[in-house]
């Protein structure tokens, strides 16, 4: 239970703003009818990002929190992929 919470205390830090983000860009980008498509394909790219400037460039001596909670650099970065890209598929199938 503690290995879930700290995935989600790690990964809310990601959401808003790739979400804010990806909406913004789907607006400026794309047409009506793609607008979804839009924002799950910029939220599959954007949230990465996110997590490399946010955890590598801007508070690198986080991963020591999660790491002795039990969660790795690699678990971390392989939770943003699969995460980033389960919800841009959402986005996408809406």
């Amino acid at each position: 239970m503690r290995i879930v919470y700290g995935l989600w205390l790690f990964y809310i830090k990601l959401i808003i703003p790739s979400l804010v983000v990806s909406i913004a860009l789907s607006c400026l980008m794309t047409a009506a009818s793609h607008f979804l498509v839009g924002i799950g394909v910029s939220y599959i790219f954007l949230t990465p990002t996110f997590h490399y400037l946010t955890y590598e460039l801007r508070n690198p001596n986080e991963y020591y929190f999660y790491y002795n909670i039990g969660l790795s650099k690699f678990i971390l970065w392989t939770n943003t992929l699969v995460i980033s890209t389960i919800i841009g598929m959402l986005f996408m199938l809406i």
